[in-house]
């Protein structure tokens, strides 16, 4: 409750939203974010501290249509365009996503100049630094694939989404992909799988601190956003929970944490569709993944395919009824595109990474390896716009109601425990506890 208190904004004179009324209005502050590139736009999250010569204070998104010059992170600058509330897009509350980030105010058309003021606020420059490197990785990419590979390429590695087209973005909605595009839990998953099936030769406690290391390392390189911090933290619970076997105090882990991740944030509870699947899928990685491995045994362990596979099945059984509600839309061909893509993915990211790292000092052999990595994204780009041709692929999900979806999650936990209580009470059961 303290901490919904102070997450609560109130509106007040010196808060720059007090003047959010649709009129034009002169900015000055800081570019607290990184920036958020896309084709035909840029935006900004500016730190203001002067409204019109007026001391203000508060968080605005601008969005610059111009394309050029481009702004970095910790740059000041002076906007003008006319100042508003964010409300809602059709069914979307855009006014409650941007308040996750604590933004109450944007200019949705600005004209942006850079400005010079010793005295203003400085920014971090370690942040700075990893901004400035995956812009640098990025463009390298650029140099190495063409489009849409690049963007797609870029989607896997550092979680930019910029320059996919709109069609492929569709298809990837319909066949139930789009979160690989995304930097999430799945991601994370995926680099655990990698670093965990190259070190298949070594004890399976041995590859745990070296696929923490890589998810730390990771998180660093890609900008250390909050939500890649947070997929993070999910995806290394989730590695304790299958390294150790421990169900009980992973349970016990995971809510800790989450509950601390909520008292520093406490809107990212109804606001933020990437923590609730993030936990869906941590739970799925828990409590389904050890449940598939029948399923899936005559799949390779090859680079760690099999855990590949068996971990996004097992993500996607427990998230499915939340992207039903976030989106309106089931993908009925979602399973079968997750299965005929899941091998290629890590392939992707390791190939992808290779190249671009060792372009850096040898382009002709980063080509070489970058060949393997265009295989492995038109494998998956192949599937995601064949499979989402095929009709009634993805169905509107309108009908579904609130009953239905606790029935799903019901039905599994009275699985869930079931099997539990039959393998403690049974002697098989009871043996193997014991050993």
């Amino acid at each position: 409750m303290l901490s919904v208190a102070r997450t609560t904004h109130i509106t007040s004179p010196q808060s720059i939203d007090h003047y959010a009324n649709e009129q034009a209005a002169k900015i000055s502050g800081m570019i607290v974010a990184e920036p958020d590139r896309r084709p035909m736009q840029t935006k900004y999250t500016v730190a203001v501290q002067t409204l019109d010569d007026r001391s203000v204070y508060g968080n605005v998104l601008i969005t610059d249509n111009r394309g050029w010059p481009e702004y970095e992170y910790g740059d000041h600058i002076t906007a003008y365009g006319k100042l508003e509330r964010p409300g809602k897009i059709e069914d979307f509350s855009y006014d409650n996503y941007l308040s996750r980030y604590d933004i109450y105010a944007v200019m949705y058309r600005s004209s942006i100049e850079k400005t010079h003021n010793p005295q203003l606020t400085t920014h971090n420059s370690t942040l700075a630094f990893l901004f400035n490197t995956k812009s640098i990785f990025e463009h390298q990419i650029n140099k190495l694939y063409p489009e849409p590979h690049a963007s797609f390429m870029a989607g896997l590695l550092t979680g930019s989404r910029k320059g996919i087209p709109s069609n492929l973005m569709e298809d990837f909605n319909t066949t139930g992909l789009t979160h690989i595009i995304a930097i999430s839990g799945y991601n994370i998953t995926i680099i655990i799988v990698i670093i965990t099936g190259a070190l298949f030769w070594l004890p399976l406690k041995w590859r745990f601190l070296p696929a923490v290391f890589a998810i730390i390392a990771f998180t660093l390189f890609v900008g250390a956003s909050a939500a890649v911090v947070r997929a993070s933290i999910m995806g290394i619970l989730g590695l304790i929970a299958l390294q150790l076997g421990r169900l009980s105090h992973v349970r016990l882990t995971l809510l800790w944490t989450l509950f601390c991740m909520l008292i520093y944030n406490p809107k990212y509870l109804w606001y933020d569709a990437g923590f609730q699947l993030s936990f869906l899928a941590v739970i799925g990685l828990m409590e389904l993944a050890p449940l598939l491995d029948k399923l899936f045994s005559w799949v390779p362990k090859t680079l760690g395919i099999r855990e590949a596979l068996q971990m996004t099945m097992a993500a996607q059984l427990s998230a499915v009824p939340l992207i039903i509600v976030l989106f309106g839309r089931l993908s009925l061909i979602a399973p079968i595109a997750n299965m005929l893509v899941a091998p290629a993915i890590p392939l992707a990211m390791l190939f992808g990474f290779l190249a671009t790292t060792v372009s850096f000092v040898s382009f002709p052999f980063g080509q070489l390896l970058a060949y393997f990595g265009w295989g492995c994204l038109q494998w998956i780009l192949f599937f995601a716009t064949e499979l989402a041709n095929i009709p009634l692929s993805s169905i509107e999900t309108k009908g579904i109601s609130l009953p239905m979806i606790v029935g799903y999650y019901g039905f599994i936990v009275v699985f869930l425990l079931s099997r539990s209580l039959w393998n403690s009470s049974s002697p098989v059961g009871n043996v193997s506890v014991s050993s």
